[in-house]
């Protein structure tokens, strides 16, 4: 290769990528990989094997600005920053994170410094707030405690301000100081939650700095968390319903990453029993009039939307004289699943082995619909069933399916005697913890 060839590829390269070389004397011939984030999922941004003497050399996108996670096989995982930045890193002992260094990233040690002072920050006003109420008879000592708690406060946010405005290190610092504070406040502060709930608001959703933080799941599941604080179920509905109106159409432009926030807050929603809250998200997905919400998520929110608890189940016919609401038991589970399902080939013999006990104890019984699509496959592997099996080999496109919105199985609704849904039930075990709990009512 020619000289002056070899030196225009050397900049091409260097235009288009960054490295990251570091020093792990502890790991020799030891695979290193670096992820990134795009919103809830971590995508592989490089990897590479340390030599004999513990050295690497990662090379990752230049366009990618956000954090990073360094994962050793078989060992430790660490967040690092990235920034535009070629530096270095060295770790002498894997065992003490303090042996961490950073050469040539402004971005990994105002990163580091933030960690630690943030820590000493809030070790300290948990002192100095325990010793204020004792002293409120004291004034000059009264009036000392609240001009440090105030001094603290601020040292923070003057370690932010001093970075520079184009620092990722001072976006993702502010985000995940508002994640740790959440659950502090929850159970120690809770006159912070108006100003918590004023930054949430706050944030643009939609920029890569957020979706590129690996902080998504931890900042809305944190926040709703903090929500519950609120304690009365119609000012945690309230409050909860505000912020997602507020992130909804912070996204419309966005339909994509709504869609993606939408179903994990869903999710949550639902699985906390927060389900005011849940429906008011899946009815202000359904109403949106700027984007087209694919099938998988229209079928999540309208599960929820028609299927809530409380509404009526719709009917099924299992055959020519049979339907859901000929059955005679005080509840009936409605189980949609599929003998090539993993979950159900661990969920079907346990339903098994419990019906018979479930039914003469609680007068239970279980409606299975298969979404297979092979009858002789169906009547093999379901042949030892001790409840209704269904299979009409439509797979996704059986009527129950449709009616019951399924996008995923195993599905399990419990229905009352008069088909009124009464739970979503996740599992077996939680079928049997669910009965037990309203047995008698």
């Amino acid at each position: 290769m020619k000289k002056g060839l070899f030196i225009v590829l050397l900049i091409a390269q260097s235009m288009v990528a960054q490295t990251i070389s570091g020093n792990f004397p502890e790991l020799k011939a030891a695979q290193v990989l670096l992820r990134g984030y795009n919103g809830f999922q971590e995508h592989e941004l490089a990897t590479t094997t340390t030599d004999s003497a513990g050295n690497f050399t990662l090379t990752y996108p230049k366009e990618y600005v956000g954090a990073a996670l360094l994962q050793i096989k078989n060992s430790k995982s660490i967040i690092v920053l990235l920034n535009h930045e070629n530096f270095s890193m060295s770790w002498s002992n894997l065992q003490d994170i303090n042996t961490l260094q950073f050469a040539n990233s402004i971005e990994n040690e105002a990163f580091t410094k933030g960690i630690t002072l943030n820590q000493e920050i809030e070790s300290k006003l948990t002192g100095l707030k325990f010793l204020l109420p004792q002293y409120k008879t004291t004034s000059k000592q009264h009036k000392w405690l609240q001009q440090e708690i105030r001094q603290q406060t601020q040292r923070f946010q003057n370690h932010l301000n001093q970075l520079p405005k184009t620092s990722y290190a001072r976006y993702y610092l502010k985000i995940r100081k508002l994640i740790t504070d959440m659950p502090l406040t929850a159970n120690r502060y809770i006159e912070r939650m108006p100003k918590h709930e004023e930054d949430f608001k706050n944030l643009n959703f939609s920029e890569d700095y957020l979706w590129h933080s690996g902080l998504l799941n931890e900042l809305f599941d944190g926040f709703y968390q903090l929500m519950e604080s609120h304690i009365e179920v119609e000012k945690v509905t309230q409050h909860a319903n505000l912020a997602t109106d507020e992130w909804v159409k912070n996204l419309a432009t966005q339909p994509t990453k709504q869609q993606d926030v939408a179903e994990h807050c869903f999710k949550w929603l639902e699985k906390r029993s927060l389900f005011a809250a849940a429906e008011h998200l899946a009815k202000a997905m359904l109403n949106q009039t700027n984007c087209q919400i694919d099938q998988k998520r229209t079928n999540l929110f309208e599960q929820y939307r028609k299927l809530a608890i409380g509404n009526p189940a719709p009917n099924i016919q299992l055959n020519n004289n049979q339907w859901l609401s000929t059955l005679n038991s005080n509840y009936i589970l409605v189980a949609f699943g599929a003998r090539w399902s993993p979950n159900c080939q661990t969920d079907y013999p346990k339903l098994n082995q419990g019906y018979k006990n479930l039914k003469d104890t609680y007068g239970l019984e279980i409606v299975y619909i298969s979404i297979d699509t092979d009858k002789n496959a169906f009547e093999t592997y379901y042949k030892d069933a001790l409840f209704i099996t269904h299979c009409d080999t439509q797979g996704w496109e059986t009527q129950a399916a449709k009616d019951y919105h399924i996008f995923a199985t195993p599905t399990y609704i419990l229905l009352d005697k008069n088909l009124k849904i009464v739970a979503k039930i996740n599992t077996p075990e939680h079928l049997e913890a669910w009965l037990q709990a309203h047995k008698g009512q």
